[in-house]
């Protein structure tokens, strides 16, 4: 059987906005961590394509998060407040 296993690696804008996101829910914030090292584990893509070539966007729940798929490598670009989204990605 392939590995389909990736490596993830954050920016350092998404690990900020994810860490100011964790002060104010930091449930949702491990909830996060979480979706996306379990992402990276089995290899396949959440979320939906967004307009951005090569950009995803996967929501967790209360945290949104973009991200880029290299074939090798996911790398999140992004982590939002997902309820204050006026239009989905």
């Amino acid at each position: 059987m392939p590995e389909h296993r990736r490596r993830l690696t954050w920016r350092d804008r998404a690990l900020k906005e994810l860490e100011d996101l964790a002060d104010v829910m930091p449930t949702a914030a491990l909830t996060a961590v979480e979706a996306m090292e379990r992402m990276a584990s089995t290899g396949f893509n959440y979320g939906r394509a967004t307009s951005e070539p090569g950009v995803w966007y996967f929501p967790t729940g209360k945290i949104g998060i973009y991200y880029a798929d290299d074939g090798t490598t996911l790398t999140v670009q992004a982590v939002v407040d997902a309820r204050r989204l006026r239009e989905l990605p």
